[in-house]
């Protein structure tokens, strides 16, 4: 059984090593490519629902104190549908749809290095109470902004491991 064990071990060992060999660079982690997205500049809109998307994205990207020379300029749609009728012919679900247009600039530039489009959904039912309704939308719209400033971050770490705008 020990053998099996260091069998395993010495395996992954070599993997990793073989890995790092062929020039392959972790998306995620401490030496990774989305270190570079620490230095990005975010702004977004006024409302409420840009205020959400800023900070996902500030904390995605680790860019709370980024003093570099890009700015990522986004622009949030938010639409809500009604898609789950009850018998008595009222909606009781509703999808949160999130659409983000994005642009990321760089200082004293005014054509956009990259720009793209992150799309996300969410859905949530919709309660007796009031108070119950706007806490679940609100909750919907967090949930589909969170996967929206991922997807933003995603798009911008394979931009700069695959080098296209750097």
């Amino acid at each position: 059984m020990r053998s099996f064990r260091f069998s395993v071990a010495a395996l992954v060992i070599l993997s990793f090593s073989a890995l790092s060999a062929c020039g392959f660079t972790p998306l995620y982690g401490a030496n990774a490519v989305t270190s570079g997205l620490s230095d990005i500049r975010v702004e977004t809109g006024q409302e409420r629902i840009d205020f959400r998307l800023q900070e996902a994205l500030l904390d995605g990207m680790s860019a709370r104190h980024a003093a570099g020379p890009y700015t990522l300029h986004a622009t949030t749609t938010v639409l809500s549908q009604p898609f789950g009728v009850g018998v008595d012919a009222i909606a009781s679900r509703f999808a949160v749809q999130v659409s983000v247009q994005w642009q990321l600039v760089r200082e004293g530039s005014l054509e956009p290095i990259l720009t793209g489009i992150a799309n996300s959904d969410a859905s949530y039912d919709v309660p007796a109470g009031v108070y119950g309704g706007l806490a679940a939308e609100s909750d919907a719209e967090n949930r589909a902004i969170g996967v929206a400033a991922d997807r933003i971050i995603t798009q911008l770490a394979r931009s700069i491991r695959d080098e296209d705008a750097w």
